[in-house]
């Protein structure tokens, strides 16, 4: 089988699709499928521009997406596989799958950032949904989460024509660690503290300054807590200033953490903690990391986090309401995670392993190359 693969992301530029699509593609070579990926950044072939991509968000999408209709008038591809795609024109595969890692549609509709903020995503909504209702009527589509299927269906695609299909994680490399002192050392994390971790971009829709205003009580209980927060983002600064005005204590802003140092750093944690207000992926792919490396979890009761729930692996609390959301996470930690941590380690080796996603897939684009 020959296989396109067109994404305005790839790693190691990107976040969520790049991860999701290189890790499929890996596992889809070993198992004898020919990938050519198309990106703004290759390896293969690149088109569009990843600097217009992050300087103008849409407008860059629609480039690259303009420059794929073009360049693949004709190809003699089996099947293209399409990350959330712009194309405003005509599609110019017959046979493709459509994966689609969030939805336009879904972060406006649940209001996520501010006014203006809001507003360009309820523009671009409606190009989005113009150009997924443009799309072959014989292409599938799969959501990497039940609520983006959910949108997709609401978007207008029919729902025998969507299939659900986990997020995954590298179970061989995310994996818990017999000796957590060693790293923290490394990392400058209190040895002897409870940790709790966030890892993400700090954005609107993730929230970050929650587990701030939660960890301003729990820091009063428990003097031996620390929160470690991971990542960057347009929320940096907020969160930095928040927790010199509560005048916290032990909230280590690590910034950005290299790729080959993540692993470590989830497993010399206790807790992993996500505040999210709106995420696409099912379940977004640091919390697939943070399962498994055997994490309790501690997470926003929305329904794109209901894994933690299903698998028993953590709580889930209404950070909508901070003085009960932090009494439930302080009765949480005193009580101590029960099994939860192997419970984690054990879906993800189940159910989120990335050879295991990669087989979905492959039946979906066999299934696409019989029609």
């Amino acid at each position: 089988m020959r296989l396109l693969v067109c994404t305005t992301e790839y790693f190691p530029h990107g976040a969520g699709i790049a991860n999701v699509v290189y890790n499929v593609v890996e596992q889809l070579k070993e198992m004898g499928v020919e990938c050519t990926v198309c990106s703004p950044t290759g390896p293969d072939i690149e088109l569009g521009s990843w600097d217009l991509i992050r300087k103008t968000g849409a407008g860059g999408l629609l480039n690259y997406w303009y420059q794929v209709s073009r360049r693949f008038k004709e190809n003699n591809f089996d099947v293209a596989w399409l990350q959330n795609p712009f194309i405003v024109t005509r599609n110019p595969f017959e046979r493709c799958l459509v994966t689609m890692h969030s939805t336009y549609y879904g972060s406006s509709m649940h209001g996520v950032g501010n006014l203006s903020f809001h507003l360009y995503k309820s523009i671009v909504a409606h190009i989005e949904r113009y150009c997924l209702n443009r799309i072959s009527p014989n292409s599938y589509f799969t959501g990497v989460g039940q609520p983006v299927c959910e949108e997709l269906e609401k978007i207008g695609i029919p729902g025998d024509r969507i299939t659900y299909i986990l997020n995954g994680v590298n179970t061989g490399a995310f994996r818990p660690l017999p000796d957590k002192i060693a790293v923290r050392k490394r990392l400058g994390i209190p040895e002897d503290d409870i940790v709790l971790l966030s890892v993400g971009r700090l954005t609107h829709q993730k929230q970050p300054l929650m587990p701030v205003e939660v960890f301003s009580h729990l820091e009063r209980e428990l003097d031996n807590t620390t929160l470690c927060i991971a990542g960057r983002g347009e929320l940096l600064e907020e969160a930095r200033a928040l927790t010199e005005r509560k005048g916290l204590r032990k909230v280590r802003f690590l910034g950005y953490v290299e790729d080959q140092d993540l692993p470590d750093l989830y497993a010399c944690a206790d807790y992993y903690i996500m505040a999210s207000k709106y995420e696409g992926g099912m379940p977004p792919l640091t919390l697939a990391e943070a399962m498994a490396s055997g994490l309790p979890c501690i997470v926003s009761d929305i329904p794109n986090l209901g894994i933690v729930k299903d698998a028993d692996c953590g709580i889930a609390v209404d950070f909508a309401n901070l003085p009960g959301a932090s009494a439930d996470i302080l009765e949480y930690l005193k009580k101590g995670p029960q099994d939860h941590g192997v419970n984690a380690r054990d879906c993800a080796i189940r159910s989120l392993d990335w050879k295991i996603i990669a087989g979905e897939y492959l039946r979906l684009f066999r299934e696409i190359c019989e029609h």
